[in-house]
């Protein structure tokens, strides 16, 4: 998780998850609203099993494919349908890949932060880095990228992975949450927010809320409250 948190030195006594992320907005000179409230405790969350985050993983890739114009919505659908994958598919993605216009395309492309992210909670990559920046889905080897060659997407479903711990995943979850409120709230008072980038953090906060089951929405519903 970006080292985040490893900065800090033993406490006297142990800080919450809601005081551990404002330690690291103020490290970074991000504004903390310290009236956010605590994020669900860990008792209260039931993550996402392997298979889902998979499933998602393999829809986000293959999605991806068409919004940088790697093959055609046609072929996307045509490849989900062949592999038993078209059922996992969400209204709005059908959508995109039966029209996939550049608007969309666009605004599409930007699901490589979610990528990153299921692609991080399955342990396929070590750290989510800071969210200043784009990621590089390149980081992801071939062997664990779900549309390669590779990986057939069933068997890639059905892989026992090793998914991160609840509480590390909240962790997490907790941090993008505070982040977005302070990309909101730059947003809403005209202010920069240089420290970050607010287009990645609002794509990893919308995966995040997706992973912990938030509200229990599916994934076109997921919202990003702050």
């Amino acid at each position: 998780m970006f080292n985040i948190f490893k900065k800090k030195q033993e406490p006297v006594a142990k800080l919450s998850r809601k005081e551990q992320s404002e330690q690291v907005l103020k490290a970074h000179n991000i504004k903390i609203n310290y009236n956010l409230p605590h994020i669900e405790a860990d008792e209260e969350v039931s993550i996402r099993d392997g298979a889902e985050i998979a499933q998602r993983l393999v829809l986000l890739c293959v999605t991806n494919l068409v919004a940088f114009d790697n093959i055609t919505g046609d072929k996307a659908l045509e490849f989900l349908k062949e592999n038993n994958i078209l059922q996992y598919i969400t209204p709005d993605e059908k959508t995109f890949l039966e029209n996939p216009t550049p608007e969309k395309r666009s605004q599409e492309s930007w699901k490589c932060e979610c990528i990153w992210v299921l692609a991080w909670a399955l342990n396929l990559v070590d750290d989510l880095e800071f969210p200043d920046h784009l990621c590089d889905l390149n980081k992801i080897a071939e062997e664990d990228y779900p549309v390669s060659n590779s990986n057939d997407p069933t068997n890639y479903i059905n892989r026992n992975f090793t998914i991160r711990s609840k509480s590390e995943i909240l962790d997490v979850a907790d941090l993008y949450y505070r982040m977005d409120w302070a990309v909101v709230d730059a947003r809403l008072n005209g202010l920069p927010i240089e420290p970050l980038n607010p287009g990645v953090v609002y794509e990893r906060h919308y995966a995040l809320n997706w992973l912990i089951n938030y509200m229990e929405q599916e994934w076109d519903e997921v919202s990003c409250d702050t």
